[in-house]
């Protein structure tokens, strides 16, 4: 909202002059602190001062406990099932604080072989079909130099399944014992797969809210809301904006122009991670406008945060 100095000295009755106010305005202006869009129009805040909020002035807000009984209530109606957790943090966390939400589903911090089947396609052509430890499913075409048969392919399967179960890749790739050439030739693409897999630090974001970001007044210029919808739209681009967050430090505050997409320059983002560190993480935030309610928003991340941390390492135990 713009700054004006005599609403400023009537509204909270500060017993100081508008001229006064004017002038300590001017300075925050002149210090980079506030910022005029318009010549005739008030001021607001700037990228550096919500920043400067953040740091130095902002007051922790705890979750009410009616809504943590809310959010005990609705998790424990789902099922133990990490997809649905995840799709419902998301849901609630937009809910929460009226903004764009995302959280990506929990990954294993390092891949470990399950198994390995192959189907014949065509006379050297196969699908190889990856299961990892961690549930997640890869397939991949392969191409052989040779015809083969689907008895050929079951035995490479049964050969690799005994000699790599649980295995990560660099364990795999430093493997010296005997292998058919076929084996020898899956393997190679099993480590492909299982390196490039653990290069990705986060799995593809759920996102809920999206009518609570286009709706907000700062996004009424078409174009910068198509270029935001595009970037969220994009799972890639998207996934670049994550490596924000740092490794188990707390809530990450990214403001206007600190976001790494230009088309993100009018957003700012609270994002923070979840999970067993050294094991296993998601990432989990809000995405809105810069004037956003940032303390708000920092306590709705920070709680759900604890909330899926623990389930996911209650989930862990169980299935140790």
């Amino acid at each position: 909202m713009p700054i004006g100095s005599e609403t400023i000295a009537n509204k909270y009755n500060l017993g100081v002059s508008p001229a006064t106010i004017r002038n300590e305005i001017s300075r925050l202006e002149r210090e980079g602190y506030v910022v005029r869009r318009h010549i005739s129009g008030g001021s607001v805040p700037s990228d550096k001062g919500y920043r400067y909020y953040v740091e130095y002035l902002m007051q922790k807000v705890d979750i009410s406990l009616d809504e943590q009984r809310m959010v005990s209530h609705l998790f424990h109606q789902v099922e133990c099932d990490l997809s649905q957790w995840t799709r419902l943090a998301a849901a609630l966390l937009a809910r929460m604080v009226h903004n764009l939400a995302l959280v990506t589903f929990p990954k294993a911090m390092y891949s470990s072989f399950g198994r390995v089947e192959l189907v014949s396609l065509q006379e050297s052509t196969a699908l190889l079909i990856l299961l990892l430890q961690e549930t997640r499913l890869k397939h991949q075409l392969i191409a052989f130099d040779k015809a083969v048969t689907q008895e050929d392919l079951n035995a490479v399967s049964r050969e690799l399944n005994d000699l790599l179960y649980g295995l990560a890749w660099s364990q795999i790739l430093a493997y010296k014992g005997n292998l058919s050439p076929l084996a020898a030739e899956v393997k190679k693409t099993i480590v492909e797969i299982m390196s490039m897999e653990d290069e990705r630090s986060y799995e593809e974001p759920y996102i809920e809210g999206l009518r609570n970001i286009v709706t907000q007044p700062e996004f009424s210029d078409s174009k910068e809301i198509i270029g935001i919808v595009n970037v969220l739209e994009n799972k890639d681009a998207l996934r670049t904006l994550l490596p924000e967050v740092p490794n188990w430090d707390g809530v990450h505050v990214v403001i206007g122009g600190e976001n790494r997409e230009d088309t993100m320059r009018g957003c700012s983002m609270v994002l923070t991670l979840y999970g067993i560190p050294g094991e296993m993480k998601g990432a989990l935030g809000i995405i809105g406008p810069t004037r956003m309610e940032y303390s708000r928003a920092v306590s709705s991340v920070r709680y759900l945060s604890s909330i899926m941390s623990n389930l996911v390492g209650e989930l862990h135990k169980g299935k140790q």
